[in-house]
């Protein structure tokens, strides 16, 4: 990116929310895409982008420029598309006769 916006109030709205939800979204379907989860599609609707960033940008890390937020967006999704990916194991398992 290499922007000099910088991030100074939550919740994170306008442009800079917008590059934060591209961002998160791109990674998580590239993480999608390697980790190939046995139950892709329920995984993927339990996906929320604006839920993602509203939780994982804090205040005790403001101010923070909307590079450095993007970055750590993308560095911290694997773990929860790892959840999501469970969660929906759990789901389907729970479906199953």
């Amino acid at each position: 990116m290499d922007t000099h916006a910088v991030i100074a109030s939550l919740p994170v709205a306008g442009a800079d929310r917008t590059v934060l939800i591209d961002a998160a979204n791109a990674a998580f379907e590239r993480i999608v895409e390697r980790m190939e989860p046995a139950n892709e599609d329920l995984a993927r609707s339990y996906w929320d982008a604006e839920s993602y960033i509203d939780n994982e940008i804090t205040a005790s890390m403001l101010p923070i420029s909307v590079d450095y937020a993007a970055y750590l967006v993308d560095v911290f999704l694997m773990p929860h598309v790892a959840q999501l990916a469970g969660a929906a194991d759990n789901e389907a398992a729970k479906a199953r006769p």
